[in-house]
């Protein structure tokens, strides 16, 4: 009888400290230097959490799926405008 395998050997988990570091690097290169366009920032959304999710497939971690929510806002005086993908 052979026993279902459940969840990914010690080796072969996944590292939140790697996967922050990946997001801070995808970030800083997509954000640095910029500004909030309001007309900008649903590509801007779709292509950094496409980017993110890119980035952590390539760690080659079987039996993950990862999902990305990308959420980027303006802040303006003491109201808060957000627009997220």
């Amino acid at each position: 009888m052979t026993e279902a395998i459940l969840r990914p050997s010690y080796t072969q988990r996944a590292s939140a400290t790697t996967m922050k570091e990946i997001i801070r690097q995808v970030l800083e290169a997509e954000l640095a230097g910029q500004t909030y366009q309001g007309d900008l920032v649903q590509q801007q959304t779709k292509k950094i959490a496409d980017d993110v999710k890119d980035r952590l497939k390539e760690l080659g971690l079987p039996r993950y799926k990862y999902m990305v929510q990308v959420v980027i806002g303006e802040q303006r005086g003491e109201g808060v405008r957000m627009g997220c993908r």
